[in-house]
């Protein structure tokens, strides 16, 4: 069995048989808000192995410990960057917010095994797209850490918030975007 098999079936034919990849999933954020990019439990970025996350050098967001292996764009925009070993995307919305999505810790030294990036720099991508398919048990057999972190790297510290609790539902809201004294782009 390969990772295709894993990944829900999309319609389509291509010869005679049914495309496979990962389908779109709905999101249900508002303007100043970013979906989480996959379900699973959510822990803060300080919290994470990767120090380049934890220390902030990425800017403010979350992290959430997978519980399936496709990434979903958190936001509508443009793949600003991907990496050559597939593990991160970073797309730039509409209105200038940067935001990185990363999987695992220390992922890079597989150079790209087990993961398949689906957008590639420059690519419009909506909220929701899959964006990355990756082999988590793959990734864990190797002794590595699977945790997706969700970073916005052009906001300084303390401009996003948590919003969804302990468990996050890919497709809805994961951080909001703070612009003043804990008041949200909406004003709440």
């Amino acid at each position: 069995m390969g990772l295709w098999d894993l990944l829900p079936r999309r319609g389509g034919s291509v010869a005679g048989g049914t495309t496979l990849g990962p389908v779109p999933v709905e999101c249900r954020v508002r303007p100043d808000e970013v979906a989480a990019p996959v379900s699973g439990l959510v822990m803060a970025l300080e919290d994470t192995a990767d120090p380049v996350f934890s220390q902030g050098m990425m800017g403010p967001g979350a992290a959430i410990r997978p519980e399936g292996g496709v990434v979903y764009a958190p936001c509508a925009g443009t793949v600003f960057a991907t990496v050559s070993t597939g593990h991160a995307v970073d797309v730039l919305r509409d209105d200038g917010l940067e935001v990185l999505v990363h999987v695992g810790v220390d992922t890079v030294d597989l150079r790209g095994a087990g993961f398949t990036c689906l957008a590639r720099k420059g690519d419009r991508v909506e909220c929701g797209q899959p964006l990355i398919a990756f082999d988590r048990e793959g990734v864990e057999a190797r002794g590595l850490d699977d945790t997706v972190m969700v970073a916005c790297p052009n906001l300084p510290a303390g401009k996003t918030q948590v919003v969804c609790g302990e468990r996050a539902v890919v497709g809805e809201a994961l951080l909001r975007v703070v612009t003043g004294e804990g008041t949200s782009e909406r004003g709440e």
